[in-house]
């Protein structure tokens, strides 16, 4: 029933309403005098709508609600439905209700189109009577149940607004500031961006777009404890008749409800692609939440702006000017750059295509394209040779000017009969980028749907085991259906049973056996994906049994003699074959009833079948991250290797004796070197700490003339080189030994000042941290124009410390820039041209970072180095 044959009824049933609550809520009142003389609107502001396309037009410019000329304008939009059954014919579906004696009704109306699917109820009120709070909320009456509060708990639409001492009116509710009409959208988007906060209040403004295969998903894991989902709003021009397609512009609301960090994301991503991770663009949030979960600040790092897109050439195409396998060769290094006219992307496109496709691909961009956006370039080569065939966007973001762009090349689980040669491409608005900006690419790689990648590992070498001529049906004791490649495999299978994946070791290739420690392990990607790695090691019989005894050195009763202890030969590794060696060696320290106690296993059956390695040492840290790690056995040598912290950081008041043992089988000791080693112990001092981070890095330096005492010890990656990769594993490690917090990594600006004064030849960097202008004058002696150093002053450094970090060069062509700063090191690149003037160069480095950061005492300068040609 069209809307117009109701009008009477509907006027009628206006003021018949009589109020449904005593307390706060009454139903709407009768026109007033004033309002019934201007029931035609003659009188009223022409922004109020007294027609169904004004009506349209209001929602579409303010949304559901306006306050203007002292009056309230609130236009519900409602959909009418047959009455129910049982139901007086004519019975309104929808009730307003207001506050009770706050505000004077002025103008009500009901306005309906034959051509549309909604009518708007239009209510305006004017005259506050006191100070407060006044809410207006439209109400479904058909809802029918026991328990139905038809208060504001179940109302379709609520607002609410307040009224201060002066008559003044201002919307209070969320719809006050939050856009709920696509006038409102453009505008908040336009001053506040497409991720803002407000109080606590995180917003994404998103440009759905209907009808077409690409839309916004959710994608983050955020942490619920710390934000929560809150609300959605609308901002999709209203019309007649529903339109197809177009632009519904949606905000979506998160709340915070606990102090503290989450990050979430929004990816435009295929519809069809239930894993989510072939996004052409983002948005971020990257939160931290303080005051009791008040307030929620953005970090300013990621470019919400970035569109990828990607092109693919088959290798044995006729569009490379490399085909086959001459393209790995030719297009082997990833290379990127940053195009700014149409020029430039004819440079950089010539060194890879052919003239026919050269010129397809730049037609893509007009010059007016560039007048107004940055594109951004990196090539990409298949590696896995037929599986990489779509990317997705990661994140985009900016640290210290060097700006990240990550990608997500997607594996596919059936390998393709040609590779694909990739240039992707990523468009950014002029306004988000700085020329100031290294570009980064980085990829992060991705299983498509439904496949799981299998690889087995020798652990020794961390190399792919040959696994071509296995049988993986009798391996996994399954049916290996759908199985693609060869170590790793590529398995495309819709069932649960890969996460419990076993395999029977006696058709394992060369001997090989799963690595006791860590054999496999399982990660779960979601949608049916993940990656399952089976750690293996040779099936040699001479493995090592390993085992280890703490006792505190005041033990009662544990000596022969309380004082023999300290006798002990120390970090000493002994080979005991027989009982009367270990009698003669060792059980003259200890009392009878710990000679049982320690060795009482270690009997003549034991000798007759095995060798045992004994190493005793005392150590005054408590001994809490004491143990053995690992060992190795070759032909030539049995070593074990053990964690035993240095007293760097703490020294306990007991003194704690370890006895660490293992255990080899005689048939496979054949009178190799034995020895125990401390993991990490450059220094050879038999202990892991600061002293040996220091050690290692000096000498990957080239500072030091003196070289690691036992390279083997200090080479954590077990890849027969000592190198950063060992320094940066050595950080890890320290944290491990010595329980200690991870380092943390600062923000900071940096400018690099040439000083005028000679150089000493001290080629060690010298480090000040100033947090003073008083200490500036004593610590920092120069030469430089005032306005260079004028801003270190005593405001300044109320919020700042500066780092000072004085170093000399052998040529001044030598360039410098920071590339990270922690809490415990900051890292230096040395750009190195090809040809250098023969000057001698001292350098200020001058760091910049926040008055509350922490530098620990330990504090260490790397050094990387970027040759040029």
């Amino acid at each position: 029933m069209k809307i117009k044959k109701l009008t009477a009824a509907l006027l009628a049933a206006a003021t018949a309403i009589i109020p449904l609550s005593s307390n706060n809520f009454a139903a709407l009142p009768s026109f007033t005098s004033y309002a019934a003389q201007h029931a035609t609107g003659a009188a009223l502001p022409e922004w109020i709508p007294r027609s169904f396309e004004e009506a349209l037009d209001f929602r579409n410019t303010y949304g559901a609600t306006h306050i203007q000329d002292g009056l309230i304008c609130v236009v519900f939009r409602e959909q009418p439905e047959k009455v129910p059954e049982g139901e007086p014919q004519g019975m309104l579906r929808y009730e307003i209700r207001t506050t009770e004696d706050m505000m004077e009704q002025l103008y009500h109306n009901y306005l309906g189109s034959e051509n549309s699917m909604y009518n708007y109820e239009v209510a305006v009120y004017y005259a506050p009577k006191k100070q407060g709070k006044f809410e207006v909320a439209l109400v479904d009456t058909w809802l029918k149940s026991s328990d139905l509060d038809l208060g504001y708990n179940h109302a379709v639409a609520h607002y609410t607004f307040s009224i201060d001492e002066e008559k003044e009116i201002t919307e209070t509710d969320m719809y006050g500031w939050l856009p709920d009409c696509y006038t409102e959208y453009n505008d908040y988007v336009k001053k506040n961006g497409s991720v803002s906060a407000k109080d606590e209040f995180v917003v994404f403004c998103i440009d759905d777009t209907a009808g077409i295969r690409n839309q916004w998903y959710e994608v983050s894991d955020y942490d619920q404890a710390v934000m929560q989902r809150y609300t959605s709003s609308y901002c999709t021009i209203e019309t007649k008749q529903p339109v197809s397609g177009g632009a519904t512009p949606h905000t979506e609301v998160y709340k915070a409800i606990g102090d503290g960090s989450t990050f979430i994301k929004w990816s435009f991503v295929p519809s069809d692609d239930d894993q989510r991770i072939q996004a052409s663009k983002n948005l971020y949030a990257d939160c931290t939440v303080s005051d009791g979960g008040k307030k929620v600040t953005l970090s300013d790092e990621f470019i919400q702006k970035a569109d990828l897109s990607f092109t693919n050439y088959s290798i044995y195409g006729t569009d490379l000017k490399a085909s086959g396998e001459d393209a790995y060769t030719a297009f082997s290094k990833r290379k990127s750059a940053v195009i700014k006219s149409k020029n430039e992307l004819k440079q950089f496109l010539s060194d890879y295509l052919n003239d026919t496709a050269l010129d397809k691909f730049v037609a893509q961009y007009s010059d007016k394209y560039f007048e107004n956006y940055v594109l951004m370039l990196s090539t990409y080569l298949d590696p896995y040779r037929g599986r990489i065939s779509k990317f997705g966007l990661d994140k985009v973001f900016t640290t210290d000017n060097i700006l990240f762009v990550d990608f997500k090349p997607v594996i596919s689980g059936v390998q393709s009969r040609t590779s694909n040669f990739s240039i992707l491409q990523l468009s950014m608005p002029k306004s988000e980028y700085k020329d100031a900006y290294e570009v980064t690419w980085s990829p992060f790689y991705a299983l498509a749907e439904n496949i799981k990648c299998i690889t087995f590992v020798d652990v020794a070498t961390n190399q792919y085991v040959d696994m071509d001529d296995t049988d993986l049906s009798k391996l996994f004791g399954i049916e290996m259906k759908n199985v693609d490649g060869h170590n790793p495999y590529y398995w495309d299978v819709i069932t649960a049973e890969w996460l419990d994946l076993k395999i029977d070791e006696a058709y394992l290739p060369g001997g090989y056996k799963l690595y006791k420690d860590f054999p496999v392990s399982v990660t779960d990607y979601g949608n049916n994906t993940g990656d399952i790695i089976f750690r293996l090691t040779k099936n040699k019989p001479n493995s090592v049994k390993t085992s280890v005894d703490k006792y505190s050195t005041t033990t009662q009763n544990m000596f022969s003699d309380q004082s023999v202890y300290t006798q002990f030969p120390n970090n000493k590794s002994v080979v005991i074959t027989s009982s009367a060696e270990l009698s003669e060696t060792v059980l003259k320290y200890f009392s009878e009833e710990y000679q049982e106690k320690i060795f009482g296993s270690y009997d003549d059956t034991f000798f007759k079948n095995n060798v045992l390695l004994l190493n005793m040492f005392i150590d005054s840290t408590g001994g809490n991250r004491v143990g053995i790690k690992d060992s190795i056995s070759s032909d030539d040598s049995i070593t074990v290797y053990y964690t035993k912290p240095a007293p760097d950081f703490q020294i306990c008041n007991t003194d704690f004796l370890f006895v660490l043992q293992a255990a080899v089988p005689k048939s496979s000791y054949k009178g190799q070197k034995t020895e125990f080693k401390c993991m990490g112990d450059a220094n050879g001092d038999g202990s892991f700490g600061i002293a040996d981070i220091v050690m290692l890095q000096k000498w990957l330096n080239g500072g030091s003339d003196t070289e690691p005492a036992d390279w083997k010890a200090a080479d954590l990656c077990r890849d027969g080189a000592l190198d950063i990769f060992d320094l940066v594993a050595m950080r890890k490690l320290i944290i491990d030994v010595h329980d200690l917090d991870a380092p943390v990594k600062y923000s900071f600006e940096a400018q690099y000042l040439r000083a005028a004064r000679s150089p000493s030849g001290n080629r060690e960097p010298v480090v000040n941290i100033i947090t003073s202008a008083g200490e500036m004058k004593k610590k920092v002696q120069t030469s430089y124009r005032s306005e260079e150093l004028e801003k270190y002053n005593d405001t300044w450094f109320s919020t700042h410390k500066l780092m000072v970090i004085s170093l000399e060069e052998g040529s001044g062509s030598i360039s410098h820039g920071i590339t990270e700063l922690y809490s415990d090191h900051v890292t230096i690149n040395r750009t190195i041209p090809d040809t250098m003037t023969a000057d001698m160069a001292v350098w200020d480095i001058f760091i910049e970072f926040d008055k509350n950061a922490r530098i620990s005492d330990d504090f260490t300068v790397n050094f990387t180095e970027t040759k040029l040609s």
